[in-house]
């Protein structure tokens, strides 16, 4: 397990729940493989703030390199001989800074899950079924027992941090994993947990070809040299506990998944369940 020490604290015995279409959940039980999505995807798809850092330590990055910076270093130097001065770099520190932080997108690859009691928001966000917005399942664990599934597997598991990122605190960015552990404030009611694997030898071959380049011209964003999915060997019948399906299925919806879960996994059939939302299962009383 790769260790994250900024990892927020939360009891092993919290519910936590993947809300998906039904197919990704069949293809989960038939396979017994968890998928993993590459960060840059997630990036350009969902949020384009995935993976970024504070406003403030960006700005902070500039009097390091600036030239006046260097000029300075040089100066002091030339009174202390041995004494080491930083290399000067070939693209403009902005550009290179940037093209780091990219580099790091296409190198991670993430599968986010949410804690907590059942939402009916995170159904309607993450799930539309047959064109219905908010009908899909979602496949339910314990943190602690979601955790010990993956320990073989290098991965960082942590609860997302959510904070303000225009007036954000840069001081508590210490782990390199960090980019990737938080979140902007707006998006505190997917109370994420991330299960994390970052390709450190994918990333320092990008930040290598930034570093060698003899022209200083950088491309826009870095090659993608990992694929949008990755797949874990994974154990659902030691992890998931229960399937839940939609509030937002009606009679049809319901017997197509019961069908196909029991086409996928057999041994999955009795955990199948309404969702405490569905008004079939609790009506409404007036």
């Amino acid at each position: 397990m790769t260790p994250y020490k900024n990892r927020p604290p939360m009891d092993p015995e919290t519910e936590v729940r993947r809300y998906l279409p039904l197919w990704p959940v069949v293809q989960l039980l038939k396979h017994s493989k968890l998928r993993l999505t590459l960060v840059d995807h997630l990036r350009q798809k969902y949020d384009p703030f995935e993976g970024s850092v504070p406003n403030q330590m960006m700005d902070d990055r500039v009097p390091l390199f600036s030239s006046t910076y260097m000029m300075m270093m040089d100066q002091v130097a030339a009174h202390y001989p041995g004494m080491a001065t930083p290399r000067r770099p070939r693209p403009d520190p902005h550009v290179a800074a940037t093209y780091r932080n990219l580099a790091k997108l296409v190198s991670a690859h993430v599968s986010c899950w949410t804690a907590g009691p059942e939402s009916e928001g995170m159904w309607r966000l993450y799930c539309s079924d047959d064109g219905v917005r908010g009908r899909g399942v979602a496949i339910q664990s314990t943190l602690g027992t979601l955790e010990a599934s993956v320990e073989p597997d290098d991965l960082a598991v942590s609860p997302i941090h959510y904070r303000y990122y225009h007036d954000a605190d840069r001081t508590v960015f210490t782990d390199e994993l960090d980019a990737f552990m938080n979140k902007r404030k707006g998006f505190e009611h997917e109370r994420e947990v991330r299960l994390l694997r970052f390709n450190t030898d994918n990333y320092n071959s990008l930040a290598n070809l930034l570093t060698n380049s003899a022209a200083g011209e950088l491309p826009k964003t870095p090659p993608a040299n990992l694929p949008v999915y990755l797949y874990l060997d994974w154990n659902p019948d030691k992890v998931i506990q229960k399937i839940t399906i939609s509030p937002y299925a009606d009679d049809t919806y319901e017997a197509v998944v019961r069908e196909a879960i029991a086409w996928a996994a057999p041994a999955f059939s009795p955990r199948v369940e309404q969702s405490i939302l569905d008004p079939r299962r609790f009506p409404a009383q007036h």
